[in-house]
């Protein structure tokens, strides 16, 4: 039988837990128990025999009942931050039932909620308190049974099927880490466990097949009726930080970035040959595809609920797409339905934005894609779904939370749920870019990185629209500046000559004190006019060096602008400039406006404008720097002009003259 390394690449526990369990598992023969460090990994063989077990997942809620529901436990606020941060909150708790597809409330009743909620056939469970697992009838939210979380142990992660619920707890032993998988009965009983030396993540169970992320580099596949090794698959070049199980399969975080879809092509344990995805989000927004597995914080709610990407993995034969090629990024009160493509994106760049949508006022607390829809909860009860192909929003109610209470986070079981806006109460779908628009101009001034992804979004749009909308982004008051140079990357790059007028009347904005005007952008505007060839936005840049109110790093900009743009029409707003501002101590800290106005000048004129660089490179008040810098740049046109002179006098066609 095939051993696999005692310290593989990113094992990040200890080599004396490694070779503890050696010792304990050394001697087992060929029948190996649950992680064994002896134990096979990479065999297509037991692979495909476990794929075959894998009974269908679940097409439907799971609850029982055939209706969607959503579970939603709602509390006084936590204190994550000052002197309060570890002050347990006063105040009832209550989980809530709601009947999504019937659009009323199944059932209300206190509970401590301490995890996300896991659903299975007629199970809901969760960690109530401090201690206790508590197994529910997820129709009527009333009590079966509760199973003790042992003393000394970490909830790591709960999971559930048809048959029963499973938990992963972490503590030590000798100082060790130790990790114990737990199968729950709905009676509260325990049906088997396994323990395993090192860390084990958050679990995923589907059709009688519980997935285990294991020591951030396998997934074991264990049998949920006795707790049965399967198979195991190793990845070689990467972290495995997750699993998940839908409808469509098991699938597993690759990196930090990435997910595979568990298929006989998980053997070769290769990123570019397993059925392996990653998002293009360019890089303005931090990628979550899933909530981390071995994390313990992360097994409540917490704000990896209101800031991730939603998605629904398609297998095709033994490639991984996405259904529809669509992903959600869900962040705080917005979500953005990103287009992912059958072509890959540029480095940097994003699938093309297909809708948005901004929850007024509240953050939403937790969200789902069901299928067909995005189900969320906001942060005051308020419940919605959104069609997932357009954005419409198709349902609209409310939980009527007790004084006090604010959302806290919830669970959805709604595979499947397609809600429909009532007879007379549809509405079209949003125009993305006014939805974009409101985000990027959101009076909130805490939410800079969506603002930023939502000007992304933006130049995903190729319409002489969306470049205007970037053009206003850029000139706005007030506009937080990683905003607007987002905005002036993506104008600079899209060379869009449709908003030339737009352009030009933006740079011809000047400062006005009574009007209380500032020009905004300028250098940013710019850059754009000459990334377009703008030649009918010169008058306008040539005004803009006679204003003060210029910033240095705009001049410079403007400056460039006209030497790329003017030609001989940039010689003499180039000269006035060098002329009036020679000796200005303004200039002595940063004279590089100066300095590229000279070079300009000798690069666009002749004789004369040699000649008026000479004279202030020499003249008594200019300020040193300039002067120094004109003396250099002088002498080394002059070495040019007299080589090119020389060659040409060498050419044979200069010979005829010479005679």
């Amino acid at each position: 039988m095939k051993s696999r390394s005692i310290l593989p690449p990113f094992l990040a526990e200890s080599s004396a837990a490694a070779l503890a369990l050696v010792l304990s598992t050394g001697l087992l023969g060929c029948a190996e128990a649950a992680f064994s460090m002896h134990a096979e990994d990479n065999d297509l063989n037991s692979l495909k025999a476990t794929l075959g077990k894998i009974g269908p997942g679940p097409a439907g809620p799971q609850n029982g009942s055939g209706h969607a529901m959503a579970y939603v436990f709602a509390g006084p606020e936590r204190q994550h931050f000052g002197k309060d941060k570890d002050k347990e909150p006063t105040g009832e708790r209550t989980l809530y039932g709601y009947d999504l597809t019937q659009g009323k409330l199944a059932f209300e009743m206190p509970a401590d909620v301490r995890s996300r909620f896991a659903v299975g056939q007629n199970i809901l469970v969760h960690r109530d308190g401090e201690s206790t697992i508590v197994i529910r009838d997820p129709r009527t939210g009333q009590v079966r049974s509760r199973a003790p979380l042992e003393a000394g142990q970490t909830l790591i992660g709960l999971t559930a099927d048809a048959e029963r619920a499973y938990m992963v707890t972490q503590g030590t032993d000798h100082g060790q880490r130790v990790s114990l998988v737990t199968a729950i009965a709905p009676d509260g009983q325990r049906v088997w466990r396994v323990e395993a030396v090192g860390s084990v993540g958050a679990p995923a169970a589907r059709g009688g097949v519980l997935a285990l992320p294991w020591r951030y580099q396998d997934v074991v596949l264990l049998d949920g009726r006795t707790g049965t090794e399967l198979s195991r698959i190793r990845q070689k070049d990467e972290q495995i930080g997750f699993v998940r199980a839908t409808p469509e399969g098991f699938f597993y975080g690759v990196g930090d970035k990435g997910v595979a879809l568990l298929n006989e092509r998980s053997v070769t344990g290769q990123k570019d040959q397993i059925a392996y995805f990653t998002p293009t989000l360019g890089d303005k927004v931090r990628v979550f595809l899933h909530w981390d597995g071995y994390r313990a914080e992360q097994a409540d709610f917490s704000a990896f609920d209101r800031n991730r990407l939603l998605w629904t993995g398609a297998p095709k034969g033994q490639d991984f797409a996405l259904k529809d090629d669509l992903f959600i990024l869900h962040s705080y009160r917005f979500f953005f339905a990103m287009d992912q493509g059958r072509q890959p994106a540029l480095p940097g760049q994003s699938g093309k934005i297909r809708w948005a949508y901004a929850q007024p006022r509240q953050n939403v607390m937790a969200s789902d894609e069901t299928g067909a829809a995005v189900v969320f909860v906001a942060q005051d009860g308020e419940l919605g779904a959104l069609d997932l192909m357009t954005g419409k929003r198709t349902f609209n109610q409310r939980l009527s939370l007790k004084p006090g209470q604010q959302v806290l986070g919830a669970t959805f079981d709604a595979a499947g749920f397609a809600p429909t806006a009532p007879s007379g109460g549809e509405q079209a779908a949003p125009d993305v870019l006014s939805v974009l628009h409101g985000i990027i101009f959101d009076k909130d001034s805490s939410f800079i990185a969506v603002k930023t992804f939502a000007v992304q979004a933006v130049n995903t749009i190729k319409t002489k629209e969306a470049t205007a909308e970037l053009l206003r982004v850029v000139t706005a008051d007030a506009m937080p500046g990683q905003v607007a140079r987002a905005a002036g990357e993506a104008l600079v790059a899209r060379r869009d000559r449709d908003v030339a007028t737009m352009l030009v009347a933006a740079l011809k904005r000047r400062y006005d004190y009574l009007e209380d005007r500032r020009p905004r952008g300028v250098d940013i505007l710019a850059r754009a006019a000459a990334a377009m060839g703008t030649t009918e936005a010169l008058p306008a840049l040539a005004d803009q060096l006679h204003d003060s109110s210029v910033p240095p790093v705009a001049l410079k900009e403007v400056i460039k602008a006209l030497i790329k743009l003017g030609g001989k029409d940039a010689v003499r707003p180039l000269r006035e400039l060098i002329l009036l501002y020679r000796s200005d101590p303004s200039f002595a800290a940063d004279s590089e406006p100066l300095r590229l106005a000279g070079e300009g000048l000798l690069k666009l004129g002749g004789e004369a404008e040699r000649r008026t660089v000479y004279f202030v490179s020499v003249e008594p008040r200019t300020i040193a720097p300039v002067a120094s810098y004109y003396r250099k740049i002088l002498d080394e046109t002059a070495i040019k002009l007299s080589t090119k002179t020389q060659a040409a006098e060498k050419s044979p066609e200069a010979a005829p003259a010479r005679r």
